[in-house]
């Protein structure tokens, strides 16, 4: 479960032992999951705490920026060091809906006013990133839905920041050719921003993966200031995006299948496919640890 936020008190002592981030949650987690998983922002809290070194607290402040319209004030902003954008499943996800062009705009604004604050996008997260900086359109995939623990294809950029030189990679042989991502969407970004790297694609899904890197010095972070600038490509990185669930498994993915099939949204045969694809491994923490190594703290 996620910490109390630490009282101001505290943050003046010693303000570089909390590593404070922004979630702007966009859905939740589906209820079966919650009692044993908890919220959708202790799900997030869950994959990044125990990746922390040992003297870093972790402080996660949630927005709901679908109906409640939920942003950082001046002042959090002020000592926010990353913000995260969650996966959703609203309906309108796919057109230009109030609650998604407001946070494309909130984007646009901490990009160009706060370049020290990095963005992380996961699933729905990435596609509102293209939306914003592209602009590209968010489509309903031709190719159908993508469920499950998946193999994505990663590009020579893709490869240096997710294995480096040194990792282990996953699969059999140590394979850094590619990355294992929880999957679960029906909509797709189908190109990748023309500001932004290719880091992955899948069979079904081009974009699986993108990066905006800082055009010059990348700013500290100067909310942390314990922490020091990882190495390249990572500390030059601004804004990172994955189609992919890193933070979610299967105990989250296959409730949501389930629901899915009583719906009528997936036949028995696909979404006993797909319950089988979530049971399988997936590279989720070490992309939580790759979010942490940009931040400049693991």
């Amino acid at each position: 479960m996620s910490p109390l936020p630490p009282s101001e008190d505290q943050k003046t002592v010693d303000n570089s032992k909390v590593l404070t981030i922004a979630f702007l949650k966009c859905d939740k987690i589906p209820i079966q999951a919650q009692a044993e998983h908890g919220t959708y922002e202790d799900v997030l809290h869950n994959l990044l705490e125990p990746l922390l070194p040992t003297h870093l607290d972790l402080e996660t402040l949630t927005y709901e920026v679908v109906h409640k319209r939920s942003y950082p004030t001046e002042a959090e902003l002020e000592r926010i060091d990353a913000i995260v954008i969650s996966g959703s499943f609203e309906e309108d996800a796919d057109v230009d809906a109030q609650w998604i062009l407001r946070l494309a705009g909130f984007l646009i604004r901490v990009k160009d006013d706060l370049p020290r604050i990095r963005i992380v996008g996961i699933c729905f997260g990435l596609q509102v990133i293209a939306r914003a900086f592209g602009p590209e359109g968010i489509v309903k995939n031709p190719k159908g839905w993508e469920v499950g623990s998946t193999r994505l294809v990663l590009t020579e950029m893709g490869k240096k920041i997710i294995w480096g030189e040194g990792a282990e990679g996953s699969g059999e042989g140590n394979d850094q050719s590619h990355l294992t991502m929880q999957q679960i969407h029906g909509d797709i970004v189908p190109y990748c921003p023309s500001t932004f790297t290719l880091l992955a694609s899948s069979a079904i899904s081009p974009v699986q993966a993108i990066a905006s890197f800082y055009p010059g010095d990348a700013p500290p972070f100067t909310h942390s200031h314990g922490h020091t600038l990882p190495e390249e490509p990572w500390r030059n990185v601004h804004i990172i995006a994955f189609q992919g669930h890193p933070e979610w498994h299967e105990d989250i993915i296959v409730p949501l299948i389930d629901n899915y099939e009583k719906d009528g949204t997936f036949d028995a045969e696909f979404a006993e496919a797909a319950r089988q694809r979530a049971r399988s491994p997936h590279d989720g923490i070490r992309v939580g640890a790759i979010i942490l190594r940009i931040l400049g703290v693991a």
